[in-house]
């Protein structure tokens, strides 16, 4: 009988991990540049940071540099919107990524822009052409 108990006990509560419907679950989809922004899509979110990688060698985690707090566009749910600016300036930096979190404030994924490296970053951002949506071909 204790066991039966426990089984039970240990199914009820794997269970209900389970029972939270998935269309509330957080959700990362995209993030892509249309100047003079950086769109992030997802859905449930509570929070969304836009961050940078800087140039050079051996660069760690630690020295990512926070650019900012993209803002939500739309209603909260499944087809989220969420704009930051691009920064006036250009940056000097290796790769461009959003974090997303949720209600809890646990972060639930990241995604970064399709441009690798500085040159391709600079061009996407700050370059002559109007609104690059996909990086230079080489």
């Amino acid at each position: 009988m204790r066991h039966s108990l426990l089984i039970f006990s240990v199914l009820a509560l794997g269970l209900h991990s389970f029972s939270q419907p998935s269309h509330q679950r957080a959700i990362i989809r995209s993030i892509r540049v249309k100047r003079p922004s950086i769109v992030v899509r997802g859905a449930n979110l509570s929070r969304v940071e836009v961050w940078a990688v800087p140039t050079g060698t051996g660069i760690t985690p630690d020295e990512y540099a926070l650019l900012g707090t993209a803002n939500r566009r739309n209603a909260a749910g499944q087809n989220e919107v969420w704009v930051f600016p691009i920064p006036s300036g250009p940056l000097s930096a290796t790769d461009i990524f959003a974090k997303g979190f949720n209600a809890e404030g646990k972060r639930v994924g990241t995604k970064s822009l399709p441009y690798q490296g500085a040159s391709q970053i600079y061009h996407a951002l700050w370059g002559d052409q109007p609104n690059n949506e996909r990086p230079p071909r080489n």
